[in-house]
């Protein structure tokens, strides 16, 4: 069964609405059905893994705006467009903008499966990264600031000695601080740290040279 995961229908052909519910509860997902955009924007959970798809040409919120209220929140939502009608600018904009797939009237029933499986692979995916990253940036908020001071040195690859003489600290206290940042970081040596912000997409510090130098670099958009 598929129904731990959402799948939003947004149409507003209630004859539509109860078509494509049938066919998405005969394969296993859950279903909740919307007659206008602006319902299921207020409806929805848009920090939630799962599906919306959505007519295009729709009263007052089109389907082309609906992506861009979920784009503009940042949601691990696809989308999958179904329309009559789709011009090619219209097509390239929403697909730029990450749009699963867009299926024009009348459709293959298989071909909409399909589009939904792989919107929601894509949305778990982009659900599990950012619990990834927010986990990351939780363990880097629990690190003090001398800790994050020596994590910026260990960053660059700088050995104990070097830190210890920029920080004007103690061998000691380099070490204990640099251990402490591995532990509360939960990894085991200074690359797997990098890696580790790397995968959160945080980039490492560019310039420790400085004692105003940034504690580390702004996340990568």
């Amino acid at each position: 069964m598929n129904d731990s995961i959402s799948v939003y229908v947004v149409d507003d052909d209630e004859a539509v609405l109860l078509s494509v519910k049938a066919m998405l509860s005969q394969h296993g997902y859950g279903c909740l059905c919307f007659l206008t955009a602006e319902e299921f924007l207020h409806n929805a959970r848009f920090d939630q893994p799962g599906c919306v798809i959505t007519d295009l040409q729709m009263p007052e919120t089109s389907g082309v705006e609906l992506q861009r209220r979920l784009v503009a929140a940042d949601s691990p939502l696809s989308v999958v467009v179904v329309t009559g009608v789709a011009d090619v600018p219209t097509t390239v904009a929403m697909m730029e903008r990450g749009a699963v797939t867009l299926l024009e009237k009348p459709y293959d029933h298989d071909d909409l499966i399909e589009a939904v499986q792989r919107g929601i692979a894509q949305s778990r995916k982009k659900w599990a990264l950012r619990r990834s990253q927010e986990a990351v940036r939780d363990r880097l908020a629990a690190l003090s600031a001398d800790e994050r001071r020596v994590m910026e040195c260990m960053l660059t690859g700088q050995p104990n000695k070097a830190v210890a003489h920029r920080l004007e600290l103690s061998m000691r206290t380099v070490d204990r601080r640099r251990q402490a940042v591995l532990e509360k970081m939960g990894v085991r040596t200074a690359p797997e740290l990098a890696l580790l912000l790397g995968t959160a997409g945080i980039s490492p510090p560019l310039d420790t040279t400085t004692e105003n130098a940034s504690p580390l670099a702004k996340d990568k958009e």
